[in-house]
């Protein structure tokens, strides 16, 4: 008599190859979700640049107000709505003066980067999203992006030329792109 079915060596190949498998879309997913975060931010910060150099040619200089850029719900779900900073620096929220200011330019509708922490810690610092920043005179927008993990690999962002790089860890990095003068 014959006896039908499978050995314990062929289930155990089978759940193998299902698990590597597994695995590989597991990284897959993860290389998605990332360079999708990363595509939104960028795609958000090439419509503020051009929103804030069609301000300029209309007023003569950017705006003097520091903000983060997106929608007022933009960065609300934690770190009582700020893009960046500390917990004791309420400087880092979008700023409804800047929004005045850019919606003729930009609409009403606001470009929102991504909201997703590259930097949180116990001490309440965080980088996130974008932000225009005056610093020093110089007008600037620092880009929060996953997964960067040198100055070589801030991408170029439409309208946005040089840049350099703050904050960096293991695989994040905060990409600085000052404003044409």
């Amino acid at each position: 008599m014959i006896k039908k079915g499978f050995t314990i060596v062929e289930l155990l190949i089978v759940i193998v190859v299902i698990a590597i498998l597994a695995a590989i879309s597991i990284v897959a997913y993860n290389g998605i979700q990332t360079r999708a975060e990363n595509t939104k931010t960028i795609s958000a910060v090439s419509a503020w640049a051009k929103a804030l150099q069609m301000y300029k040619i209309d007023n003569g200089s950017y705006p003097s107000i520091n903000s983060c850029l997106g929608a007022p719900s933009t960065y609300s779900n934690t770190h009582s709505g700020r893009c960046y900073g500390d917990s004791t620096n309420g400087t880092w929220i979008v700023n409804n003066g800047f929004l005045n200011a850019l919606n003729p330019y930009i609409g009403s509708s606001y470009p929102e980067p991504s909201n997703k922490d590259i930097n949180a810690n116990a001490s309440g610092n965080q980088y996130r999203g974008a932000m225009y920043y005056l610093n020093a005179g110089a007008h600037e927008i620092r880009v929060s992006l996953i997964g960067i993990g040198s100055i070589n690999e801030c991408p170029a962002i439409s309208g946005l030329d040089t840049v350099s790089s703050t904050l960096s860890t293991t695989e994040s990095r905060i990409c600085r792109y000052p404003l044409p003068q």
